[in-house]
């Protein structure tokens, strides 16, 4: 915000120079009437981006922002050797300011991209991890794998060491993940449609399968099973070669000391919107610890980009666990009591009156960030939390009211 506060500077700076402009003459008219023109055509630049669609990351502004610097600081030389000192000085102080300014807050933006660039390849690499923790995890996450058609080529299989798509998992009702190399772990393209699709008239055992990325289009594979052990696959007219290996699971995965008590829900409807409350809870001995979703949306419709809230450890006053968190830097305080397989939430925050809600068990938002979390103590935890919902968003339909 500060950044783009400097460069609307730079785009209104042009004015002041339309006075020396005009009493001054010759070559030094001609150049500051450049620089005012260079001036106007950014801002008017600006103005036609505002009013339309804009791209999410304008690189633009940089390149105007630095380009404007220049200009600006011939004007400055200009107006001196004209004379007009004053001026001169006043125009090259806001440049050193604003180009400094801008300057720094470039450098921070940078820094602040590489430390969510380390998050983003840490959250991968956790939920990668998270997905092979035990074979419980694995078999529930990937599965199920017993019953099985035998006809399918069900199972975990391998490509040969340095494959850009190292890892393929096939489960009993035809469902596949293509794990893609992405930093120094791996993420999956996950099942879309209804699986695999055998292909007709073809001697040998051949399937087709549709795959969603988290971002982009669809992916289409061709699989074929050459033996019981090696499994041909497709990609994008890449063929390549799998073999069947187990699973990367951890054979002795850590003590959990954290019980996960599910999820607890109240829709609320409200004309055509529905008000959501949930809840996931997760106990050690006297401690709670929760995350959770508050918020308004269309009743009947797919809700994407909503954010959590990591409500964090509530502490137990006897009756009711309390907890303290922020969100957009608002407090936000609540009260919970467990009666039963209910519980009772207590809400205040975000300048709205304080809601009394009964939750039941179950969900209308359901996602691997939350299903995959560790339950081997307090500081996993709150590690996980910390990174693996940076930038991240819950998607899931709304019943209708």
């Amino acid at each position: 915000m500060t950044f783009f506060l400097l460069y609307v500077v730079l785009l209104i700076l042009w004015v002041p120079l339309l006075w020396p402009a005009l009493r001054l003459g010759g070559w030094s008219r001609f150049w500051l009437l450049v620089v005012a023109a260079a001036g106007l055509a950014a801002a008017l630049h600006e103005a036609r981006m505002l009013l339309g669609t804009t791209a999410s990351i304008r690189l633009d502004i940089v390149a105007i922002g630095f380009a404007l610097l220049i200009l600006y600081a011939t004007a400055a030389v200009v107006l001196f050797r004209a004379r007009w000192r004053r001026m001169a000085g006043l125009l090259a102080l806001v440049l050193v300011l604003a180009g400094g300014g801008m300057s720094y807050e470039w450098t921070r933006m940078g820094r602040e991209g590489e430390r969510l660039t380390q998050i983003f390849h840490a959250r991968n690499a956790l939920l990668f991890d998270a997905k092979f923790r035990s074979q419980a995890i694995y078999e529930s996450h990937f599965g199920p794998f017993e019953g099985a058609d035998e006809a399918l080529p069900t199972g975990h299989w391998q490509a040969p060491s340095g494959s850009n798509y190292p890892r393929l998992i096939v489960n009993g009702e035809g469902r596949v993940w293509l794990f893609y190399r992405c930093g120094e772990t791996e993420c999956p393209y996950g099942p879309a449609g209804s699986g695999l699709q055998r292909l007709g008239g073809d001697p040998e055992k051949t399937w087709q399968a549709t795959l969603e990325p988290r971002v982009g289009a669809p992916l289409t594979l061709r699989l074929t099973e050459e033996r019981p052990d090696r499994l041909s696959v497709e990609v994008r007219g890449q063929p390549l070669a799998f073999a069947r290996t187990p699973p990367p699971v951890d054979p002795a995965p850590p003590a959990e000391t954290l019980v996960f008590l599910g999820s607890f829900a109240k829709l609320a409807c409200r004309g055509q919107h529905a008000r959501l409350h949930q809840l996931w809870l997760w106990r050690q001995d006297t401690r709670l610890y929760g995350v959770g979703v508050f918020t308004t949306l269309v009743a009947g419709r797919r809700a994407d980009f909503v954010s959590p809230a990591v409500l964090g450890e509530g502490s137990n006053d006897g009756d009711a666990w309390r907890f303290d968190w922020q969100i957009n830097g608002q407090p936000w305080t609540a009260a919970l009591a467990l009666t039963g397989p209910d519980a009772v939430l207590t809400l205040a925050g975000g300048g709205q009156d304080p809601e009394r809600i009964a939750l039941t068990p179950g969900a209308v938002f359901q996602d691997e960030t939350v299903a995959l979390a560790p339950l081997t103590g307090a500081a996993d935890w709150h590690h996980w939390f910390d990174i693996v919902l940076v930038g991240h968003f819950f998607s899931g339909d709304i019943p209708a009211c």
